[in-house]
């Protein structure tokens, strides 16, 4: 009788489905904390960076309830928490999502604390005409934000052609500026930037492939 032997093999389990569904989850929670910043930054977080800086400086100026302030730097601590978490929860480069997650992180917090300079005169802006671009640039929030969230999430992603989906965040720099110009009602403001905003985040979450397996 013939003895038929088989060579003992370590059992592989078979390389699992692509996931989806996890860069898709990823993808939705740099949107939101995305929008969360945003509404940090056109809500109370301006006003608690101006009176911190104020008063950092000794120039004095408006005094608000600690708590409230306490609450809003505790919430934007909160949003970039939400971005830097859907960076890691998606596949991509551990060392994309690692400079990513500096960028976003450092990016805002540099946002923070520039606007409370601006605002409190510490840091002077050319006067007149001549001083708008700097403005629009440096002291636009919806800007900012939208820029240091895109190259994150392209960064995390890996993207090459994606990055150029940048360029349509110069779309944020001048409407708020025109429209200080024009004297539109705040309310009004907020609610076409938020909806630019969202647009260009958007194409930009889309061209970091967020179904890709």
């Amino acid at each position: 009788m013939t003895n038929t032997q088989y060579d003992a093999e370590p059992y592989a389990a078979p390389a699992g489905p692509a996931r989806p569904g996890r860069n898709l989850a990823s993808a939705i929670a740099v949107f939101l904390g995305g929008y969360l910043l945003l509404a940090g930054f056109s809500g109370f977080l301006g006003q608690t960076s101006m009176s911190l800086f104020a008063n950092l400086s000794g120039r004095g100026g408006p005094e608000y309830p600690m708590s409230i302030m306490v609450l809003a730097v505790l919430q934007f601590l909160f949003a970039m928490i939400v971005v830097v978490v859907g960076l890691f929860l998606g596949d991509g480069p551990v060392i994309g999502k690692l400079v990513g997650a500096i960028v976003v992180v450092v990016g805002s917090i540099l946002t923070f604390v520039f606007l409370g300079l601006w605002i409190n005169g510490i840091v002077d802006f050319p006067s007149g005409q001549a001083g708008v671009p700097f403005r629009a640039v440096f002291a636009n929030t919806w800007f900012a934000i939208v820029l240091f969230g895109g190259i994150a999430w392209l960064l995390a992603r890996g993207a090459r052609l994606g990055w150029l989906t940048l360029l349509a965040t110069l779309i944020l720099i001048p409407i708020p500026t025109a429209f200080v110009f024009a004297g539109v009602e705040s309310g009004i403001v907020q609610i076409v930037m938020y909806l630019l905003c969202g647009i260009v985040g958007a194409g930009i979450i889309l061209a970091g492939r967020p179904l890709r397996g």
